[in-house]
């Protein structure tokens, strides 16, 4: 049956999505700003045994994970999509909830639907998944499967791009960087049936030149890891993300968002 709906959501989506009317930047970018945090994890899962191996202070275990979010309800935060802050944010309209806050997963890493998912969709908060097209589908399953990424886009998470290989974009040539940013966009636009508007730079890799091309390539919205909770709608390519990592707990989660409150 979960096959049979997800067939089903999936094709609504992309029904709808046809109908809806294209997302647009403002001809004239607003003297707007919103506080709202903007959280970046990347795995939800147990740690890796070996000590040094990388990702072990980018995972954060279940158990905290789940306890961050049921800590944001208990404190009135309202989880919103990356579509109803660009709304807010560059079209005034309409009024976000108190306390708003994004939740934002980088890569594509299998655990998230598995781990993260569940605990979202129980406590009716949204997120978005920004996955490196490469990866999904390859040969190694720590990453998604494409059928798992519809799944989860199902499920309730919005979907963006993290690049075709997660390369520095400040390295490359203008045409390997435009070929990283439109090539990931088309190849999830062409998978999921939806566009695909939202962007996370490689490990927060970003200059003038780079930020030109992500707007050229189709994205209204991108976000760096550069911390802080205050964003602008003159820059809507340099959003502020905070990294929440296996160091964070639930005493350093709940201080961070203390301070944007």
């Amino acid at each position: 049956m979960r096959t049979v709906g997800l067939l089903v959501a999936t094709a609504f989506g992309s029904f709808a999505a046809l109908l809806a009317p294209p997302n647009r930047l403002p001809a004239r970018l607003p003297e707007r700003t919103l506080r709202v945090p903007i959280l970046m994890y990347h795995r939800v899962g147990r740690l890796p045994t070996r000590p040094g191996l990388y990702g072990v202070g980018l995972t954060v275990q279940p158990r905290v994970f789940a306890a961050q979010m049921e800590w944001l309800v208990r404190h009135g935060f309202h989880a919103i999509s990356m579509q109803q802050l660009f709304d807010a944010l560059e079209w005034g309209r309409p009024a976000l909830p108190p306390r708003p806050v994004l939740i934002t997963f980088d890569d594509g890493y299998t655990d998230v639907l598995w781990n993260a998912e569940p605990v979202l969709h129980r406590l009716h908060m949204p997120a978005t998944a920004f996955v490196i097209t490469d990866r999904i589908g390859g040969p190694d399953h720590s990453f998604l499967s494409w059928p798992e990424l519809r799944d989860l886009e199902a499920d309730g998470f919005t979907i963006g791009s993290h690049t075709v290989h997660h390369l520095d974009l400040t390295r490359l040539s203008p045409a390997q960087a435009w070929l990283e940013l439109s090539q990931s966009r088309r190849t999830l636009q062409q998978h999921l049936g939806v566009p695909v508007d939202w962007f996370a730079y490689p490990a927060g890799a970003e200059d003038p030149a780079v930020v030109r091309l992500v707007r050229r390539a189709g994205y209204l919205l991108a976000v760096t890891t550069q911390p802080g909770f205050v964003q602008s709608a003159r820059q809507p390519f340099l959003l502020h993300r905070d990294e929440i990592g296996r160091s964070a707990g639930l005493a350093g989660f709940a201080a961070l968002l203390h301070s944007a409150a």
